[in-house]
């Protein structure tokens, strides 16, 4: 009797040992589909990461290049390029389905903001889960924003003492550099006017890289308005001669000769190429509500590594008229700054110093010579001319030309006035 027990007993064991291994067996294959589709959609979630990357990178590119509506086709051109190099590191099983890459405006007139939209639907096979399910589907996209904000250009209380003809120009930095062409060319301010205006403001996109320029024609302003006919200037540039500065070329007097468009002057003179005797840029500093700017060290040029090569400064000049050296004795190198800017018909000045100054290099003091408003994140920057004109040249920086330009607004955006740079808005 206790035999036969025993034996049913364990006969029991055996069969339930059986049905475990079998319910077992059954629970492991949700089990194995969870764990596969985790793996699945992982590999789904990476992708996703890529293509968001770089549609994120393929909106703000195109919207940053999107200054204009002339721009439109590159800003487009280039978004897209981002998105062909983006869609290339995808893995080989990974199918582009579609692209889409679409510029855009938000708002109208003085309130518009560049947008440009990009996106990619790609398909990824599946493994684990490929008996239910194929493939998954994935898209990203994205949506880039360019405000168009206000640049303000402000003379303040400047009176111009230079006996040459000097016009201020606005421009949008050509995309490739150079000379802007002529159609780019805004005027802003001129010295033969009895009264021109002390602040103008206009509209630009915030990424868009702003270069001023001064048009200068030798002796050419109206005596009655303060100019004069001193003869040929120190570089040799004749009455009536016309040179050309622009503040995004380094050093500005780099093409004096080309006007824009291309178009040579056909100026008598020969001009500083290698350093920088015509702009030097100061930072604003706010206190309550107003700016003020450090005044540029005058009697000085600045070259690209700190040192003065210039064979034409007249240095001594100014200790005594009959000392003409040819030889720029101190400036750049530890003694320049602090003189008294004479320059023979372009008035008198005070250097100072501050961003500018000895050993001062060409980048210390053009910096933000031609910014965009996002590269001055709200700050003031003045702007200090030396028109390099006069029969000795005073490298007087702020008796030819100053002004401040700042950037304000985000206008389009919805986002009140704070926004001044190119923004993802999803």
């Amino acid at each position: 009797m206790l035999k036969s027990a025993l034996v049913f007993v364990l006969k029991r064991a055996r069969d339930d040992r059986g049905n475990v291994a079998i319910l077992l067996g059954i629970l492991l294959i949700p089990l194995a589909l969870a764990i596969g589709a985790g793996v699945d959609y992982g590999h789904a979630v990476e992708i996703r990461a890529s293509l968001q990357n770089t549609v994120d990178s393929a909106a703000l590119s195109g919207a940053s290049a999107y200054t204009s509506s002339s721009a439109q086709s590159t800003a487009q051109a280039l978004a897209q390029s981002y998105v062909t190099k983006g869609e290339a590191t995808l893995p080989s099983n990974v199918t582009v389905k579609s692209t889409t890459v679409t510029p855009g405006t938000q708002g109208s007139g003085n309130n518009t903001a560049y947008t440009m939209y990009a996106s990619v639907t790609v398909t990824m096979p599946t493994t684990f889960m490929s008996f239910y399910e194929k493939s998954i589907t994935i898209t990203a996209s994205a949506t880039a924003k360019n405000p168009v904000v206000t640049g303000t250009f402000d003379t303040g209380a400047f009176v111009s003492y230079a006996c040459d003809l000097n016009q201020v120009y606005w421009y949008v930095v050509p995309a490739g550099g150079g000379v802007p062409d002529a159609s780019a060319m805004n005027l802003l301010w001129s010295n033969d006017n009895a009264s021109p205006p002390s602040q103008m403001s206009f509209n630009v996109a915030a990424s868009a890289k702003i270069g001023f320029a001064i048009k200068n024609v030798t002796g050419a302003r109206p005596s009655a308005l303060g100019g004069c006919n001193y003869g040929s200037n120190m570089y040799g540039a004749e009455p009536g001669d016309t040179q050309w500065l622009y503040s995004s070329l380094q050093p500005p007097s780099l093409d004096y000769n080309i006007a824009p468009g291309g178009t040579n002057t056909g100026t008598h003179a020969t001009y500083e190429t290698t350093q920088d005797c015509a702009l030097v840029v100061e930072k604003g500093t706010q206190t309550g509500g107003l700016w003020t700017y450090s005044s540029p060290t005058d009697w000085q040029c600045y070259t690209s590594d700190g040192r003065n090569y210039n064979t034409n400064t007249f240095d001594s000049w100014y200790k005594s008229s009959s000392t003409l050296t040819g030889v720029c004795d101190s400036c750049g190198n530890g003694n320049g700054g602090n003189g008294n800017g004479h320059g023979h018909g372009h008035g008198h000045g005070h250097g100072g110093g501050g961003n500018s100054g000895s050993n001062a290099t060409m980048s210390d003091v053009m910096t933000n010579a031609a910014p965009s408003c996002s590269d001055l994140n709200g700050t003031s920057y003045q702007y200090n001319w030396n028109d390099m004109g006069g029969n000795v040249d005073s490298y007087n920086y702020e008796n030819d030309m100053q002004y401040s330009f700042s950037c304000s607004g985000g206008s389009g955006s919805g986002n009140g006035t704070g926004t001044t740079s190119v923004v993802l808005t999803n």
